[in-house]
């Protein structure tokens, strides 16, 4: 239960103390094993993969440990049979040995665990679960397709594991890895399955890659409406390595714009005129414009529209306002774009920024722990060994294992 660690001789004497306890109470043998078993299972060192350490300085971990840092990072479970073996007799060590397992525990079907837990913390998508979407406005945004978008994020990332493809299709592809019900909303025929597939896309579609995803861009909104500066922001964060501050505190509404009817865009040039919030939305503002053709649910659109609520709280038809979206803007201190097709090239030139975000987030998932200033060179490295092989997913992480950081503690 304790994965190795043997529990001392005190702790093993409370547990038959709270056996002989729960006998002389009356339970039956089995009944109090149970309660005595439930107190292992609730005990921290269950529920987490402790590494304790006498040693103040790190050391290189042991096979055994090596074995089970590799499992827990990529499979979500403790090593298997051919792990233990390989550290029982001290190979996994040496470097093609380690390098094969690490190959090995991809390719297996529970590399799922490593898949759907780093995903998730890496691209924060649990704002995908924030919010429902408001049906009255997107009906075609049903349960069954928030679900299916969602996976869509995840199956994208389980293709390039297994075909060890390069980083750069998140940023822009010619394909999408999609089921009938997200073909179906996204206008793709020739998808009938529920299982998730390859499909190629014409030249002119704006899927393909996170930026055309319904589930990424359902998180840059509130259900109803589109957010621009939640969209700019997470690009900023997640694609460009380049994550704004936070916002200030106390930041007053702006009361002249109040009964005003205005396009989101000119809502949000409005907040630049204030100083205190101009240096940030700055930055960020023109790439959520440049993504305004995406409705809050992902849809592609050509216009929105605003209309106001009145003093009852229902909508005033007379308020309403609808306008042609302008989607062109330039990047702050950076290059122009005329539209969304022109805002993703520039990002998707940007791979090695991307590169640097995703072996970030990938060693803090790894380690356990927020990254720090010693881990710069390793982040380096494993950049600059993905770039020999056109950034393939594989060697971020072969670059990762190897490195002393993963091998001791």
């Amino acid at each position: 239960a304790f994965r190795g660690v043997v529990p001392d001789g005190d702790y093993i004497d409370r547990l038959m103390t709270l056996y002989d306890v729960r006998l002389k109470a009356g339970d039956k043998p089995a009944a109090a094993l149970k309660e005595t078993l439930s107190v292992v299972l609730a005990s921290p060192m269950f529920l987490y993969l402790a590494e304790p350490s006498a040693d103040e300085k790190r050391r290189p971990l042991t096979d055994a440990e090596l074995a089970t840092r590799l499992s827990y990072f990529l499979w979500s479970a403790p090593p298997d049979a051919t792990l233990r073996d390989l550290a029982a007799s001290g190979e996994l060590k040496k470097p093609e040995v380690l390098a094969a397992q690490t190959e090995r525990l991809l390719d297996d079907p529970r590399s799922s665990g490593f898949l759907e837990a780093f995903v998730h913390q890496w691209l924060g998508l649990d704002r995908i679960d924030f919010f429902e979407v408001n049906r009255a406005l997107y009906p075609r945004f049903d349960s069954g397709t928030k679900v299916a978008a969602k996976g869509e994020i995840y199956e994208t990332f389980a293709y390039l594991l297994r075909h060890n493809a390069s980083l750069r299709d998140l940023l822009k592809s010619d394909y999408v890895v999609i089921n009938r019900v997200l073909a179906h909303y996204y206008g793709i025929s020739g998808v009938k399955g529920d299982g998730y597939e390859k499909v190629s896309l014409p030249k002119d579609s704006p899927r393909g890659g996170l930026l055309g995803m319904a589930g990424i861009l359902f998180m840059g909104g509130n259900g109803e409406r589109t957010s621009p500066v939640e969209r700019g922001a997470w690009v900023l964060r997640k694609l460009l390595h380049d994550p704004p501050p936070p916002a200030p505190a106390n930041v007053p509404a702006i009361t002249r714009l109040s009964g005003q009817v205005l396009t989101t865009r000119e809502r949000l040039l409005a907040h630049q005129e204030e100083p205190q919030c101009a240096s940030c939305h700055r930055k960020i503002d023109p790439i959520g414009f440049g993504l305004e053709n995406f409705d809050a649910a992902g849809q592609w659109r050509t216009e929105d529209s605003y209309t106001a609520i009145d003093a009852n709280g229902k909508p005033d038809p007379k308020s309403m306002k609808t306008w042609t979206i302008d989607p062109s803007a330039a990047f702050h201190k950076g290059p122009a774009f005329n539209d969304y097709f022109a805002l993703r090239d520039i990002i998707a030139s940007g791979a090695d920024d991307f590169a640097r975000s995703f072996s970030e987030a990938l060693v803090e998932f790894a380690l356990g722990r927020p990254l720090g200033f010693r881990d710069e060179p390793l982040v380096t490295d494993m950049i600059g060994q993905a770039g020999k092989k056109d950034l393939a997913i594989h060697e971020f992480i072969h670059g990762l294992v190897s490195s002393e950081e993963f091998r001791t503690k």
